[in-house]
């Protein structure tokens, strides 16, 4: 027995696969890319069962993206969830434009939704420490994780990008990193001097136990694979509750990067650099988030309040009011 295809069931699956398929071939995560699949197939699915006007992604109007958002929210998605729909079917409908088949994007005439920011969850140093010393070290295969988590704190770099790299992507000398982020953007970020002893120390010990090329990966299981960002995750997760804290994710680490880099001085624009954000508006995301923080370590450090307090300028010649 045959089942009919509707015709507009196949445009909807033909120009969802195409659109796939061109994003990764520009190199998007399997994270982003299941992102992609699973909610543009919720939005062709609200439009075929509910008997919207708009049959395909061609002649979808702006009313009928709305009415989607409406459910959405109507079926309790976060407005976070809601805004990540809204910038996805903006790309999706961006490259239909592109290739053509439209002359507009209904997106252009939607007011994206504006989700509360949420506060990160970020590592503090001394969160940090605490969780490092529930670590032993007097076991070699215990290092690798004391490396890991010094690079992840020391660098921001995301937890896929640390653990996808490979041997020859670590210059140790010069201490540098070649970093592949999203939409496979190389860049090149620094790491201190404990850092470097760490992964020295760990990359010894694998080289003891099995010969490396620079094509290895630096944080690898027993079979070569490397370590899945969940296994990190969960590791980091069980040290945090041996040391008693309230347990933050692995991501936590990137953000207490760039907490850390902001405190100490570090300039946005290089954080942006370092972090490898395509636009400028997420790295001052952190600034505006750490602004109480700043302006304590302002108020520790403030020129002005340092040249009276040393007496260089008296406070009795200052001009009456």
């Amino acid at each position: 027995m045959q089942v009919a295809v509707k015709a507009e069931d196949l445009q909807w699956n033909q120009l969802i696969d195409a659109f796939l398929f061109a994003e990764r071939a520009i190199g998007i995560t399997k994270s982003t890319y299941a992102l992609y699949v699973s909610r543009l197939r919720i939005f062709r699915d609200f439009h075929l069962q509910t008997n919207r006007p708009c049959r395909s992604p061609l002649d979808c109007t702006p009313e009928c993206v709305q009415a989607f958002f409406v459910y959405l929210t109507h079926n309790n998605r976060k407005l976070i969830t809601v805004h990540a729909y809204y910038r996805e079917l903006r790309t999706f409908f961006n490259w239909i434009r592109g290739i053509g088949l439209r002359h507009d994007n209904p997106m252009d005439r939607i007011k994206p939704p504006k989700p509360e920011t949420p506060l990160p969850k970020t590592v503090t140093e001394d969160h940090f420490l605490a969780v490092m010393k529930q670590i032993d070290t007097s076991d070699p295969k215990q290092i690798r994780w004391v490396a890991l988590f010094a690079l992840l704190f020391d660098t921001g770099a995301r937890a896929n990008e640390a653990l996808t790299l490979r041997i020859g992507d670590i210059d140790l000398k010069n201490r540098l990193l070649r970093i592949k982020g999203k939409g496979n953007k190389e860049r090149i970020i620094p790491f201190g001097r404990m850092t470097a002893t760490l992964l020295a120390k760990h990359l010894s010990l694998l080289a003891a136990r099995r010969n490396l090329t620079d094509e290895d990966y630096v944080f690898q299981t027993a079979n070569g694979t490397h370590i899945e960002v969940r296994s990190a995750h969960r590791r980091w997760w069980k040290l945090q509750i041996r040391a008693g804290l309230k347990p933050l994710p692995l991501h936590g680490l990137r953000h207490g990067f760039a907490r850390a880099w902001l405190l100490s001085g570090g300039d946005a624009f290089s954080l942006q650099l370092l972090l490898g954000h395509s636009r400028a508006e997420t790295t001052q995301r952190y600034v505006t988030l750490f602004a109480s923080d700043l302006q304590s370590k302002h108020a520790q450090h403030s020129p002005v309040d340092r040249l009276y307090s040393s007496g260089n300028i008296r406070k009795n010649k200052l001009p009456r009011g």
